[in-house]
């Protein structure tokens, strides 16, 4: 089988060079899909940048060969996976504000969500991101909220019904 695989990139007119070019290019593909999933969340992103992360993997299995070739490929991808996650979790805590020991002032406050609140997210209060729970239920992305508590963490929000 591996013979055959080899002869059809053969026939192709492929290099090893441009394959692996292709074989890095599904893998900063995959990786940069992992990455956007943090900011625009729905798993969509995420599967995607696993399919062609393990399509990365074959398609090196197919070129190299060699299991210890192999494996040292799986450790860097697998250091590079936790180093992207690392990253993007680091940017959506930096964007995101905690409310400070002062929240009992935003009580009452108006705001947008940034997200969709399925029961937590992300809203806006003075172009400020702030994580917030809905009081029940979900809310979508663009609905205006009032907050009704919250605590150092997040904060409670509902549906405003003034809208």
């Amino acid at each position: 089988m591996y013979f055959l695989i080899n002869l059809r990139i053969a026939r192709i007119g492929g290099s090893i060079t441009g394959l692996m070019f292709f074989v890095l290019s599904l893998a900063l593909s995959g990786l940069f899909l992992i990455y956007l999933e943090f900011f625009l969340p729905g798993a969509i992103m995420a599967i995607g940048g696993g399919v062609l992360l393990l399509a990365s993997i074959f398609m090196f299995h197919m070129i190299k060969g060699g299991s210890m070739i192999l494996l040292a490929y799986l450790m860097a991808l697998s250091m590079a996976v936790y180093a992207t996650v690392k990253v993007a979790k680091w940017r959506v805590r930096s964007a995101v504000k905690r409310p400070e020991a002062n929240f009992k002032e935003l009580i009452g406050k108006r705001a947008i969500t940034a997200t969709d609140l399925t029961p937590s997210g992300h809203i806006f209060i003075d172009d400020q991101v702030f994580e917030a729970f809905a009081k029940s239920g979900s809310i979508h992305k663009g609905i205006n909220v009032v907050i009704i508590d919250g605590d150092a963490h997040h904060l409670i929000v509902q549906v405003d019904s003034i809208q």
